[in-house]
């Protein structure tokens, strides 16, 4: 019987194994537990969760039954309320240890944690559809995903009328349970449209990067903006707290702003600082985002807005207008050095940073504090109930 210590970043419990840290997926800060070791490198131990003997009051029954073998949410055993303190502090431990920032971090909860992803990719293997194990090629079969929009867990029930053996699938709904879905296949197709197109409002089918049925993209709307979508651009996939951060960037921009979006997508935040400042100017390197942000100026009246097809780290010099605000919403990977380094030669006065990987957002602030201050950093909860986190932090010019 052990203690278990800690959750690390990942949400695996901590306990020590012969003095060597261990990891535990299941496991509860404060439970005892048996458990048995099923992985060992140098460095630590992977093990598996046999039995709960002292429960911690903070365990809560997960919601969904492919839980424990899907992989795709990892917190569900820990009630909702908890799962944002446990990101509060990775966040908070994160920023501390590598940025050496300490400061209060602002939580936006999402108002609804169940039902709330617009975007899900699946797999087809030998007919059966489902996710892939996490660390295998074992795949999970299922028949819903409560985390997704109730229209795509609909056509979940309907995939076999696609009539695919082995395949990727990926579902996009928007604000009016429209679905726009890829697929990736080596199959020969034949999709049942009758069925389909009668059970589900379906506005296009993408087949190895080609339209077979309907269009490559739909139209959604947040906060009164329309976004043209193509079936391989960036969105985000959580509608409320994206309206969320939308609010926080506005009242974040001042109406004299000259902004520049860098990796601005579809135009999403361009689109909505445009209204609340003198100039946008949006980069992005993905030419369907930029075709889709040139058709979202067009949609939402925004003349105030000029696009740039190109590698946002690189092109920013472009501009010939002074900068003063600069929105960043960069990969995983955060910037490259040479983007770093020309942020730094432009000196605006406000940086926007959204961030969807803590590691590579305290990095990039370790060098931005050089010659900027962190004015407020807010947590938001766009991927409930999995360890992903999406933080947003204000930084003005010393």
């Amino acid at each position: 019987m052990t203690k278990v210590e800690k959750l690390d970043h990942f949400g695996r419990g901590i306990i020590y194994d012969n003095n060597k840290i261990t990891f535990i997926n299941n496991a509860l800060p404060n439970e005892e537990i048996d458990y048995e070791i099923i992985k060992e490198t140098k460095k630590y131990k992977e093990a598996k969760l046999i039995k709960i003997i002292v429960k911690s009051n903070k365990r809560t029954k997960p919601f969904c039954s492919f839980y424990h073998e899907c992989g795709g949410c990892h917190l569900q055993h820990l009630k909702y309320k908890d799962t944002l303190e446990l990101k509060k502090e990775k966040l908070s431990e994160i920023l501390s240890k590598y940025a050496h920032l300490d400061k209060n971090i602002e939580v936006i909860e999402n108002e609804n944690p169940f039902n709330y992803r617009n975007k899900l990719s699946l797999q087809i293997k030998n007919g059966k559809v489902g996710f892939l194990k996490e660390k295998t090629h074992t795949l999970i079969e299922i028949d819903k995903c409560l985390i997704a929009k109730d229209a795509i867990n609909e056509l979940i029930k309907d995939i076999k009328y696609f009539n695919l053996k082995n395949a990727s699938i990926t579902i996009r709904c928007n604000y009016n349970n429209e679905l726009l879905i890829s697929i990736k296949s080596s199959d020969k197709v034949n999709i049942d449209y009758d069925v389909l197109t009668t059970k589900h409002k379906i506005v296009g089918i993408v087949l190895n990067d080609e339209a077979i049925y309907g269009d490559n993209k739909f139209i959604d709307i947040i906060d009164k903006n329309l976004f043209q979508i193509s079936y391989n651009s960036f969105f985000q996939i959580n509608p409320y707290v994206t309206n969320k951060l939308f609010s926080i960037i506005k009242n974040n921009i001042n109406n004299d702003s000259v902004v520049a979006d860098l990796f601005c997508g579809v135009g999403t935040f361009s689109i909505v600082v445009s209204k609340y400042s003198k100039k946008v100017y949006g980069i992005e390197i993905v030419k369907n985002a930029i075709l889709n942000a040139l058709i979202n100026k067009k949609m939402n009246k925004c003349e105030n807005i000029d696009f740039c097809l190109g590698d946002a780290n690189k092109q920013v010099f472009k501009i010939k207008e002074k900068i003063d605000t600069i929105i960043l919403d960069p990969p995983r990977k955060g910037l490259t050095k040479e983007g770093l380094e020309s942020i730094l030669k432009l000196k605006p006065q406000k940086i926007i940073y959204i961030s969807c990987d803590p590691m590579t957002l305290a990095r990039d602030l370790k060098k931005l504090k050089e010659n900027y201050e962190v004015k407020k950093i807010y947590l938001l909860d766009m991927f409930s109930y999995t360890y992903h986190l999406e933080s947003l932090c204000i930084l003005d010019l010393k």
